[in-house]
This record gives C-alpha cells, structure tokens and sequence, in this order.
C-alpha cells in the first residue's frame, strides 16, 4: 500500500510504500509538522489514515501535528 506525507502546509510531500516505511518517513521527518497521511488506493481514491499514525508522530514530539 502506497502513502503519502502532506507537510508544510501541502506545499511539499513524500510517498512511502508500506506502513513500515511510513514510520520511518515520520522519524526522519521530526523537524516538520505533518499535516496528513494519506492511503492511496490503485483507484485514485485516497483516505486520512491520520489518527492511526498519530502515535508514531507524538513519540518525537508532540507539537509535530497540526491538527
């Protein structure tokens, strides 16, 4: 499964391939405040998955979420 990492208020993103390296996209990037992540489907269609990566975002620090 395919994810994307909106931060800097959408102006810049990253694609992780897999949960696995989604959680290591979310510790590399500390410093920025991530403002969503997103599921992406082979359709198009993409879905906030948001809450359930949140954890792994507040482990680092807890003013890296814009919510």
């Amino acid at each position: 499964m395919e994810y994307r990492i909106e931060y800097a208020n959408g102006q810049r993103c990253n694609y992780a391939n897999g949960s696995k390296d989604l959680i290591e996209w979310i510790k590399l990037l500390k410093d920025e405040t991530i403002t969503d992540i997103r599921k992406l489907y082979k359709s198009g269609v993409s879905d906030s998955v948001m809450d359930i990566y949140k954890k792994y975002i507040m482990k680092g620090d807890e003013e890296n979420v814009h919510t």
